[in-house]
């Protein structure tokens, strides 16, 4: 039975970048240099295997870099909430005419 890939020429996955990572493969394809040069060598089947192995190389980037980017963003401030490195909140002084923190007989029974 033949396979679909096997019917059409698989297009060169070239994106114009042409520009090595410090582990060898494009920056813009993630081919490796031999996957590069003899791509035209390859037959279809093998054009398949190494798109398949470039889109796994380009997954595994951008998780890596899914996982820096956790790692750099700073802690929520609701974390620190109680933590004692913080500085404490000062009580605010009684208002005027409230001396000893008591409400006035005008403010006694008001619930809102």
């Amino acid at each position: 039975m033949l396979d679909q890939g096997e019917l059409f020429a698989i297009p060169n996955p070239c994106r114009g970048v042409c520009q090595t990572n410090n582990r060898g493969y494009c920056k813009g394809c993630l081919r490796s240099r031999e996957e590069r040069f003899h791509w035209h060598e390859f037959t279809p089947f093998q054009q398949q295997l190494i798109i398949n192995a470039c889109e796994k190389r380009r997954r595994k980037i951008l998780q890596a870099k899914s996982a820096q980017t956790e790692d750099d963003t700073p802690p929520s401030p609701q974390y620190e909430l109680f933590a004692s490195s913080q500085p404490q909140l000062q009580p605010q002084p009684p208002a005027a005419g409230d001396l000893d923190g008591r409400p006035t007989s005008g403010e006694q029974g008001q619930l809102f």
